[in-house]
């Protein structure tokens, strides 16, 4: 399988669009649940989707350096979405509230586990350094292999599994600090659900079309964020027919 990087050098030396979509369609879900985790909005997580991925047009010919692309695109939506709930943080109390007194009825020990990690996951995984981070990244959330992960890492296998069995044990702590404890295997578990995680049918098409119009009609600097504004306020009429059909 091409490795992401490479992928990226031919969109950005070769201009090869084919390359850029098996990029989105590689990593949609991944930007999706991310997104998803930190908003609990479909449609807000489809904006940040959207916004992330353009981005990645725009800067691909600078993220060519880079060994691996997985880091660079949680902290994306890590700071797309961190901006949006800073922007509509009335609104989210409002939701968190509504959130937390629905889940007061659940009985499940394991619907209780994750209702009490969800909140402060993404906040904990931003805390761990890169290489930690992507390690747990690659593991739970794209389900890849030691191997994989070694490969991406520029380590051996077994120490690309110390290194994850390391960096679980640091989210562990820095979830005990917010109140969150959790055994090592359970947290394992919980974890390893959000690779199940899909984007809804079709979001990869329109994020890809839109993504290659946008970087190719820029003109300027404008960032994810400006673009995430602009979407927002005019509500694309792709994203409107892509939520009727699959409302």
């Amino acid at each position: 399988m091409t490795d992401d990087i490479e992928l990226l050098r031919r969109y950005v030396e070769d201009a090869s669009e084919i390359s850029f979509t098996e990029l989105v369609e590689r990593h949609v879900d991944f930007v999706y649940a991310a997104a998803l985790r930190q908003l609990r909005g479909a449609h807000r997580a489809e904006d940040i989707t959207q916004a992330v991925f353009t981005d990645l047009a725009r800067k691909a010919h600078k993220l060519m350096r880079r060994r691996e692309l997985v880091g660079w695109l949680y902290v994306s939506t890590h700071y797309a979405a961190t901006a949006l709930i800073r922007s509509e943080a009335r609104r989210e109390a409002r939701e968190q509230k509504a959130f937390l007194n629905q889940d007061a009825s659940a009985d499940s020990t394991a619907t209780t586990d994750w209702q009490s990690i969800r909140p402060v996951l993404d906040e904990v995984l931003h805390d761990l350094n890169e290489a930690d981070r992507t390690a747990v990244l690659l593991r739970y959330f794209m389900g890849r292999s030691f191997a994989d992960i070694g490969a991406a890492l520029s380590l051996t296998e077994d120490s690309a599994r110390k290194r994850v069995i390391r960096a679980l044990e640091r989210l562990r702590s820095l979830l005990a600090r917010r109140g969150v404890t959790s055994a090592a295997a359970a947290l394992e578990l919980t974890l390893a659900s959000q690779a199940g995680v899909a984007a809804p049918s079709g979001l990869a098409t329109i994020v890809t079309n839109t993504a290659l119009a946008s970087a190719a009609a820029a003109t300027g600097t404008a960032s994810a964020m400006s673009l995430l504004g602009f979407m927002s306020a005019t509500k694309t009429a792709s994203l409107d027919f892509h939520r009727r059909e699959f409302a």
